[in-house]
C-alpha cells in the first residue's frame, strides 16, 4: 500500500520537495527563499482545502452546475463548489496517494489509475506524470488515456510568492494573453473578449496590490486567459519581485490567474494554473477536454526561476 512520502529533486540551484499525495509541490527553494506558499508537513498537507501544490483532475477547474453531456448520455458530478463541480470533486486528484514508480535527485515519475465512475466521471483513467529538476528548470509532464469516452483537464495549483513570506501584492505579474473568458459567479459566459482597456490586461506587468485597490477587481484575479493558438510550450506568464523571476511556460490553451484571496493567509501566493478553459463541456467553441479510447492526453507545465 502507499504511503504519504516526501521526496526531493536538487540542482545546483534549485531543491524542490514534494510528495505522492496529490503528486504535490510543497516547496520550491531558491536563492534561500522558498517560493511556494503553502503546507509543508503530512498534517497540513492532509489538512489542506486550497489544492496547494496538487495535480487537480480529473477535471481542474469548474463545471457548471456539475453535469455535463458526451454522446448523447447526461452525467451527474459531484457538487463541491456551490453548485458546481470543481478540480475533480469531494476527492479529485488531490487527495489521492499516487503510485511513485521511480525517484531520484533530478526526476519522479508517478501514476494513477482514477476507476470507472469516480465523482461521476464515465471509463477508468490511467494518469502517468514526471517532474524533471533541470538547473532552474522544473518541466511537469502529464499523460492520460482512457478506456471509455470521458472528460480531462489537468493542472498544476502550486500557489506562488517570491518574496516567501507576507503576500503578493509587491509582486508584479504579466501574462502574455489578449483575451479572457468574461465570468458570472466563476462560471464563463461563453464569450471571448479582448483584454485591452480592462483591468484584465495584464500584456505589460502590473503590480498586484494595485489590481486589487478600491475601484479595481473586486476580490483579485480568479480568472481564464486564452494564451497564444501556436502550437508547442510558450511562456504564459511571469512574476517578479525585482529581485528574482518566475517563468511559467505551457502548450495548455489557458491560464487561470488566481490571487489566492480565500487562502488562510489572503493572498499569501498566486495561482498561475495552465489548463484548458473552465466549464468547457458547456461551450463548444471551447477548446475540448474530451478523451477518447485511442486517444493520449499530454500536458506539459514548466517553471523557470533567476
Amino acid at each position: 500500500m502507499n504511503e504519504f512520502t516526501i521526496y526531493t529533486l536538487k540542482s545546483p540551484e534549485v531543491t524542490v520537495t514534494l510528495t505522492n499525495y496529490g503528486a504535490r509541490l510543497l516547496s520550491f527553494e531558491y536563492a534561500g527563499t522558498d517560493c511556494l506558499y503553502g503546507p509543508k508537513t503530512e498534517a497540513e498537507v492532509r489538512a489542506d482545502t486550497c489544492y496547494c501544490g496538487s495535480i487537480c483532475g480529473r477535471v481542474a477547474n469548474r463545471i457548471a452546475g456539475g453535469v455535463f453531456e458526451l454522446d448523447g448520455v447526461r452525467y451527474e458530478l459531484a457538487v463541491n463548489n456551490g453548485p458546481n463541480h470543481l478540480h475533480g470533486g469531494l476527492a479529485g486528484f488531490s487527495d489521492r496517494l499516487w503510485t511513485v514508480e521511480s525517484a531520484d535527485e533530478s526526476r519522479i515519475v508517478m501514476t494513477l489509475v482514477s476507476p470507472d465512475g469516480e465523482e461521476g466521471y464515465p471509463g477508468t483513467v490511467q494518469v502517468r506524470l514526471e517532474y524533471i529538476l533541470d538547473g532552474r528548470r522544473l518541466i511537469l509532464s502529464m499523460w492520460a488515456e482512457t478506456d471509455t469516452p470521458t472528460l480531462l483537464n489537468l493542472t498544476n495549483h502550486a500557489y506562488w510568492n517570491l518574496n516567501g513570506s507576507g503576500t503578493v501584492d509587491t509582486q508584479l505579474l504579466q501574462v502574455n494573453a489578449s483575451a479572457y473568458t468574461p465570468m458570472i459567479s466563476n462560471i464563463p459566459t461563453g464569450f471571448i473578449a479582448p483584454v485591452e482597456g480592462t483591468l484584465y490586461d495584464l500584456r505589460r506587468p502590473a503590480l498586484l496590490g494595485d489590481r486589487n485597490a478600491p475601484g479595481a477587481i473586486a476580490g483579485g484575479y480568479d480568472d481564464n486567459y486564452v494564451l497564444p493558438t501556436h502550437p508547442g510550450v510558450k511562456t504564459a506568464a511571469v512574476l517578479t519581485n525585482g529581485r528574482r523571476t518566475l517563468r511559467v511556460l505551457t502548450d495548455a490553451p489557458g491560464i487561470q490567474v488566481y490571487t489566492g484571496d480565500y487562502l488562510p493567509l489572503p493572498r499569501g501566493g498566486v495561482a498561475l494554473e495552465a489548463q484548458n478553459y473552465p466549464d468547457s463541456p458547456h461551450h463548444p467553441h471551447f477548446p475540448t477536454i474530451e478523451l477518447r479510447p485511442g486517444q493520449s492526453y499530454s500536458r506539459t507545465i514548466a517553471w523557470e526561476i533567476d
